[in-house]
């Protein structure tokens, strides 16, 4: 009997190790990052790129958050490489890449005093049409910066259908770094499918004689980041979470769309609610996450290649402990890959060592 009960703990323990072992397995978590910013953002291209589609480029500044997840947007509703680059000018290394990609456009996203004149002339040296975007817009149709870069995805994407007005737009307060680039794969992925502008949210003499301004399609962060008079298609009983509308066409069947403010308590959360908009909105089930630091944007700013390649969302962590939201999310959500984006300096090897842990 005695024998047959150590027997009996010695299998238990065996089951235990296997079970850990498959654990472990399960979850497969990698990272990718470079000697800075620069380089981490080279590496996802060179990762999911052979070559440029339409030999288009998307280029931006390293250290401007706002132009560069524009940027970042942009370039995943188009599927094209983008990269971020110092403001002094192109290297000989990015120079290189581009012809390797066999691009011979690229947009420039920033003003002069973003990324100065320097960078036009050596894209012309290799025979590359440079096209700069800047705050200042030139089309009439597209006020401002977030307009011209929308303007480019319309007329790139659904040129056929009409333009829509804020009944078709997603807005954020783009001058908070976590919650836009939180917003990006989403929101490339709503550009591509149903022609949806992102926009930043301003206060304007229009805006501020208005007690509400109601009628957008999504609108991204709390109320501290998005006053709450900013209302989603008049849903006024629901102000925060997703909201399905459905209704009967002519010929009987059913139709559906989701609408709502998508928001969380702090950062972390609200990256995590749009993780969980994508199965309803998007119809996708996301089984990868990609991991970025929430407290600084340098590494991050090409996350969103990720994202939109690997079918995954981006989730926030503090540098050096796996935030407990996302943990749980993770967790709860069975997800079979975690992709860090970024060296040891925004996602420590701590939380990749607790990641493996799960």
């Amino acid at each position: 009997m005695v024998k047959n009960f150590k027997k009996l703990l010695v299998l238990s323990s065996i089951l235990v190790l296997i079970s850990s072992a498959s654990s472990f397995a399960d979850m497969n978590v990698s990272r990718i990052s470079g000697r800075d910013r620069y380089e981490t953002a080279l590496k996802v291209q060179q990762k999911y790129f052979n070559h440029a589609d339409g030999n288009l480029a998307i280029i931006a500044s390293g250290k401007d958050f706002r132009t560069a997840l524009y940027g970042s947007y942009m370039a995943n509703a188009l599927k094209v490489p983008f990269y971020v680059i110092p403001n002094t000018g192109m290297s000989r290394v990015m120079l290189n890449e581009l012809k390797s990609k066999q691009v011979n456009r690229a947009y420039i996203i920033g003003d002069y005093n973003k990324l100065n004149k320097s960078i036009n002339n050596s894209l012309k040296s290799i025979n590359i049409t440079p096209i700069r975007y800047t705050d200042k817009s030139p089309n009439k149709w597209a006020d401002g910066f977030d307009g011209q870069v929308w303007y480019t995805l319309y007329q790139s994407l659904c040129p056929e259908q009409p333009p829509g007005d804020i009944g078709n737009m997603i807005l954020i307060n783009d001058n908070i770094f976590p919650d836009l680039l939180s917003a990006i794969p989403f929101t490339s992925a709503m550009a591509k499918r149903d022609n949806m502008m992102l926009s930043g949210y301003y206060e304007d003499e229009y805006t501020k004689q208005n007690d509400y301004m109601d009628g957008y399609a999504f609108i991204i962060g709390g109320f501290n980041s998005v006053p709450s008079k900013y209302i989603t298609h008049q849903n006024y009983e629901f102000p925060i979470g997703l909201v399905r509308e459905r209704w009967l066409d002519e010929e009987g069947n059913y139709n559906e769309i989701y609408s709502g403010r998508i928001a969380g308590q702090n950062r972390y959360k609200t990256a995590i609610e749009i993780a969980k908009a994508y199965k309803p909105v998007l119809n996708k089930d996301i089984k990868t996450i990609i991991l970025v630091d929430g407290t600084n944007y340098p590494d991050a700013l090409a996350s969103g290649t990720v994202a939109t390649f690997e079918n995954g969302a981006i989730l926030l962590t503090q540098p050096n402990k796996l935030n407990e939201d996302t943990r749980d999310f993770i967790e709860e959500n069975n997800i079979e890959k975690v992709i860090i984006v970024g060296g040891e300096k925004s996602v420590s090897k701590n939380v990749e060592n607790e990641l493996r842990g799960l």
